[in-house]
């Protein structure tokens, strides 16, 4: 039983900042997770469709995208979104959106100090 606790703490340590945010194509919330480089990988964006799947035993991201892969991250702006942030790597960009400036801000500062 301890080294179930010790392996539920360990995923989490790793944890810099999570939240809910939206995704720009769909507009859906979804539960982002920001994680500096470990022993369980490189520094990431990571989100899932919920709060609670990202606590569950055996957490599974939707989706990961390495911070050492994007060669620029970026505040934006479109006619849906005031406060978006978009990452940039080789194959594509993924876009998420904060529902205010502070958020927009919070996120993409914890992004550059990753990076």
């Amino acid at each position: 039983m301890e080294n179930q606790a010790a392996m539920e703490q360990q995923s989490y340590e790793d944890v810099r900042k999570s939240g809910y945010l939206r995704k720009q194509k769909s507009m859906h919330r979804r539960f982002f997770v920001l994680r500096a480089a470990s022993e369980q990988g490189p520094a990431r964006l990571e989100y899932y469709e919920n709060e609670k799947k990202f606590r569950s035993k055996s957490p599974v991201p939707k989706k990961a995208v390495n911070l050492d892969s994007c060669f620029n991250i970026n505040k934006r702006a479109d006619s849906k979104n005031k406060h978006m942030i978009v990452l940039y790597t080789r194959g594509e960009s993924f876009a998420i959106a904060a529902d205010t400036e502070e958020v927009q801000n919070e996120w993409y500062q914890a992004m550059l100090d990753l990076q």
